[in-house]
């Protein structure tokens, strides 16, 4: 299957990557050249992708259309370019709901919702879909783990759960700059704390009911210092300030706002 991208931007980087370097990679890669230097790149980098002269030449030379443009210009974009009623579409473009994306890329039928993180570049994390689409799901699975939901409502439920990662990163860097303080230097205190976050990470995603009930008893001795520091945390509300983080982004992707039961 030919692959082309439109956009050249950092998810676009990181998925032709994790493609390029995948067990099974696909033959053939047509990237936009609207950011020259990072299309130039991929291109130098990868035998199998080749920089297109236009977004157009993209659509034309390929099967399978990933679009990975910014919203504000999506419309606009995808306006100029004639697609083809045998293609398949794959929408990465934040904000846009999947209807909005079927009417810019008709006659287009077989259209999809991804969302892609950065670490599918080193084939890690999920990769939410919709609609489930064998084709693309395949695709995917050669990157991370993809996860194909009922709906856009619950696309953009778990899409809000991505505004996590700059929160999840501070802690780390909070975490170690505490330990610095304390005398510990940096390149020791960094690697343990991201390394005992990784570990804890690897347990969460062994657990198949999604319920991590279990791992938080377990970790959680009376009278330890776990105990403490959960309580503490939970008194000053620090679980409620990323609740309503995630309400803020939910209202933001166009979904009513979760009242917390």
């Amino acid at each position: 299957m030919r692959l082309g991208f439109v956009g050249t931007g950092s998810i676009t980087c990181a998925l032709v990557e994790g493609l390029c370097t995948a067990e099974k990679p696909p033959a053939r890669i047509l990237v936009s050249p609207r950011n020259p230097e990072k299309a130039a790149g991929l291109a130098a980098r990868f035998l199998q992708v080749e920089v297109a002269p236009d977004n157009q030449a993209v659509v034309d030379g390929t099967d399978c259309v990933f679009l990975a443009v910014l919203p504000q210009i999506a419309s606009g974009v995808l306006r100029e370019i004639r697609f083809r009623s045998d293609q398949t579409v794959v929408s990465l473009i934040a904000l846009t709901p999947i209807d909005q994306v079927r009417r810019l890329v008709a006659p287009a039928r077989d259209v999809a919702r991804a969302v892609p993180l950065p670490p599918v570049a080193r084939h890690l994390g999920p990769i939410l879909l919709y609609p489930e689409n064998p084709v693309v799901f395949e695709l995917f699975g050669r990157t991370g783990k993809p996860i194909a939901v009922a709906n856009e409502e619950h696309l953009n439920v778990l899409w809000a759960l991505t505004a996590l990662i700059a929160p999840f990163y501070a802690l780390i860097e909070e975490a170690t700059r505490w330990a610095a303080r304390a005398g510990v230097d940096r390149q020791i205190a960094g690697p343990y704390t991201a390394s005992m976050f990784h570990a804890l990470s690897v347990l969460a995603t062994e657990v198949s009911d999604g319920d991590f009930s279990e791992l938080l008893a377990g970790a959680t001795t009376p009278g330890g210092l776990n105990e403490q520091a959960l309580a503490e945390i939970r008194r000053l509300g620090g679980y409620e300030a990323f609740l309503n983080a995630l309400n803020s982004v939910i209202v933001r992707l166009g979904e009513p706002r979760l009242e917390r039961q």
